[in-house]
């Protein structure tokens, strides 16, 4: 069934995987599918169910980096990539999901790479579209996801006073400076989150293996030498997309002060085996420096960046999801705030 509605590209039946606690079942739904035009090319975004006759709370899903898109067509049903389950959910929230820039909102599975990002050759795991890799910076994110949040306000559907964003890894940056410059969101919830940048990961994973002696002391000072001299490369050239430089940029820089600017309710969630998410238990001390008293840091034990159970060092990607607790205890918070 295909229907088209003002604003609406499509009311499209989708079918998605969802994860529960004791492993994954497949729930059936619905989902409408909006498109916005915007100066760096359309939105595209998803409203997880049908509902629009009553209004609710939303829930602003940001998702991570790569170009993964929002739908996968399987041929006998259709996936939507978000990483829990929704089906009570959606009943108390609208969940909003945006594309990532210049990618498909639906494709066919033999349109992406092994890690299910849109290509444009199939002979290339690295044949992202140019305008995605010209794009994918940090200012696109935030004023795409504005525009969204902009166009969800005029709806009657809309709770306008009740707009919740809720954004993991690369999305919570997003969320961060949002949230910083927007009035128009109620609560920002940050899932899997470095407040202080994106490439210092990569010397904290260095000393975490010196630590865990899984490399030597000379191994060490070898890697964060090359850590280094790349990093002065990206700031030698910062602007050159070629080499995509203008992302690590964009992204990697200091969230604290984005951070204290934010007057409503924060939420910080991480998962211990997290190195991304490491400096997350700092964050309280400079909030009581600042005396601000919104936000809540809850740390996961023993899951990883996407909040799975590491069992023997590895995630265990079938028995070990948690991402939907994680979002129950959001909802449970925000109902407290």
């Amino acid at each position: 069934m295909l229907k088209i509605l003002t604003f609406l590209s499509a009311f499209v039946p989708l079918m998605c995987l969802g994860q529960t606690n004791q492993g994954s079942q497949i729930k059936e739904t619905d989902a409408l599918r909006f498109s916005i035009p915007h100066p760096k090319g359309k939105i595209e975004f998803i409203k997880l169910g049908l509902d629009t006759t009553i209004q609710k709370p939303t829930i602003l899903f940001l998702q991570g980096s790569l170009p993964v898109p929002l739908v996968f067509d399987l041929e006998t049903r259709k996936h939507i990539h978000i990483p829990f389950s929704y089906d009570s959910l959606s009943k108390h929230f609208h969940i909003i999901e945006i594309s990532m820039p210049h990618t498909p909102l639906i494709v066919s599975i033999d349109q992406v790479n092994s890690k299910y990002c849109y290509i444009t050759d199939t002979t290339n795991e690295h044949a992202y579209d140019t305008n995605y890799i010209r794009d994918n910076v940090l200012d696109v994110y935030v004023d795409r996801a504005s525009s969204v949040i902009e166009f969800l306000t005029q709806k009657t559907w809309i709770d306008s006073n009740s707009i919740h964003v809720i954004g993991h890894s690369q999305g919570s940056k997003v969320g961060a400076v949002l949230a910083s410059e927007s009035n128009q969101i109620a609560s920002v919830s940050l899932l899997g989150f470095n407040p202080y940048g994106r490439y210092d990961q990569f010397i904290r994973a260095e000393r975490q293996k010196l630590q865990d002696e899984l490399i030597t002391p000379e191994e060490y000072l070898t890697n964060i030498d090359e850590l280094y001299d790349r990093w002065q490369s990206i700031c030698n050239t910062p602007n050159d997309v070629n080499l995509e430089h203008h992302t690590w940029v964009s992204f990697s820089k200091n969230y604290l002060p984005y951070l204290l600017q934010i007057d409503v309710p924060i939420f910080v969630g991480y998962g211990t085996k997290d190195i991304i998410s490491d400096n997350c238990d700092l964050l309280p001390i400079d909030f009581i420096s600042a005396g601000k008293s919104n936000l809540t840091v809850k740390p996961y034990f023993g899951l990883d960046h996407s909040f799975y159970q590491i069992v023997d060092g590895k995630p265990d990607h079938r028995n070990g999801a948690h991402f939907g607790d994680v979002v129950n205890d959001i909802t449970n918070w925000i109902d407290t705030q």
